[in-house]
């Protein structure tokens, strides 16, 4: 397993084969190429673009219907993780992850 470290600037909203999902975006620290952006609306336009046509045919030859819906900014994914943190413990308890968010052994 290789772990990246990153930090999110924004999430895109969807509907994947009928339940709503959030695509959190994320760039690595050390990624020279991007790790100068810090907002998903500062990425350039034709990236941006690839994003959003990826997240809407990245299922089709599974026969699964993806739609984009949403996106938002660094906040809003922010909190996206935090709720996902707070149900990962509620059903895994929550001495299950390290403070970096790694599981425990």
């Amino acid at each position: 397993m290789v772990l990246v470290q990153c930090y999110p600037i924004g999430v895109i909203t969807m509907v994947d084969n009928g339940k709503n999902d959030e695509k959190i975006i994320a760039i690595p620290f050390e990624d020279p190429t991007f790790n100068s952006y810090r907002s998903i609306e500062a990425l350039p336009q034709h990236i941006f673009q690839e994003m959003q046509h990826f997240f809407t045919v990245y299922k089709q030859l599974e026969n699964k219907c993806t739609a984009v819906n949403e996106v938002m900014g660094q906040k809003a994914a922010i909190e996206i993780i935090g709720q996902c943190i707070e149900n990962y413990q509620k059903k895994y308890g929550e001495n299950r992850t390290s403070e970096k968010g790694v599981k425990k052994k």
